[in-house]
């Protein structure tokens, strides 16, 4: 049996965690689909799976380098097809991984107990230094009762906002000395929409997107329903304001922020209200929005100086924002 060696795809974490199952490499302590998150969430580390002829992910390897050595976890073959040298090409697809990357040294951990294991690292030319290993728990660990899952989620309160009218009040103006430009990103490509999304989200924690494979957000972004305006300052990115305007006779108001350069410069304002200008333009019966207690503090009062009204909250759990590498925001720590 052949497999074809391939970076996983987002969709595919729950079938990589059952792998990783059935081979015994998950303790009760450490949670895989959060071990998934960080690794795909990480530049300097991907999770490598071998797929067979009919789609069946049967062998992973998760490798990363945190700048100065390479690593390998969750090596895994399908206990069904095991003995049939798919871990060394799992194993080899890794090292290609990491030289491809500039790291010349690569290193993993073998317990004492799985002399199997480390006779098959060795056959490979891998061999034993002589170092201490040294450890310590920041969170979680086999010494605690907390569900590993919560460790890897966050609470956040929601609180969803309608506007049932057109407001009457006068247009908040642009700030003076600035060379302003705003226009609409016509049919945008991934990679610039998640450039302005992780750079506008970074400091509030947004993840929602960060989840989304590239043909998700694809799907969103270039329909003719949505619509994605940029605020420039000298040429700039400085802002951006996305109408969705998919469900009939309402206009959500599905993502609107400033990049961190640019918060308390007085664009905040002109921009919210340029964007709820440009949400009455078809007439809609509504125009909607929510925020979270993740957003910046002043979000909340801001939409409500709007004009915008409160119409429910709900407590829900997010990924937890250092499974991307950021971190909680300074007023929720």
């Amino acid at each position: 049996m052949t497999l074809s060696i391939r970076p996983m795809r987002p969709d595919e974490a729950g079938e990589v965690a059952d792998l990783w199952r059935k081979c015994n490499l998950t303790v009760s302590y450490n949670d895989p689909e959060a071990d998934i998150a960080r690794a795909r969430a990480c530049p300097g580390s991907d999770i490598l799976v071998g797929e067979t002829e009919d789609g069946r992910i049967a062998a992973t390897v998760m490798v990363g380098s945190e700048g100065h050595r390479g690593w390998m976890y969750y090596v895994a073959v399908d206990p069904d097809i095991q003995g049939g040298g798919h871990g060394r090409t799992m194993v080899k697809a890794a090292e290609d991984w990491l030289e491809r990357h500039g790291i010349c040294k690569v290193m993993l951990l073998v317990r004492p107990t799985n002399t199997k294991v480390k006779v098959f690292y060795e056959r490979l030319g891998y061999a034993e230094e002589d170092r201490s290993l040294l450890t310590r728990w920041l969170r979680g660990g086999p010494a605690t009762d907390t569900d590993p899952a919560e460790l890897w989620t966050i609470e956040t309160t929601v609180t969803y906002l309608e506007m049932s009218r057109q407001p009457t009040r006068p247009t908040v103006p642009a700030p003076s000395g600035l060379r302003l430009g705003l226009q609409r990103a016509e049919n945008p490509t991934v990679s610039f929409y998640r450039y302005l999304y992780n750079s506008i989200g970074a400091p509030w924690a947004w993840v929602n997107q960060r989840l989304k494979t590239d043909e998700e957000i694809a799907a969103t972004i270039q329909d003719a329903k949505v619509e994605l305006y940029v605020l420039t300052v000298g040429g700039v990115p400085a802002g951006m304001v996305q109408l969705d305007r998919r469900e009939a006779d309402v206009v959500d108001l599905a993502y609107f922020g400033l990049m961190p350069e640019f918060i308390g410069s007085g664009l905040g304002g002109y921009l919210l209200n340029w964007g709820i200008d440009q949400a009455w333009s078809s007439s809609p019966g509504k125009v909607t929005v929510n925020t979270c207690d993740l957003d910046h503090p002043r979000a909340l009062p801001l939409y409500q100086k709007m004009g915008f009204q409160p119409v429910r909250r709900e407590v829900c759990r997010l990924p937890h924002p250092h499974l991307f590498g950021l971190e909680v925001p300074a007023h929720r720590r």
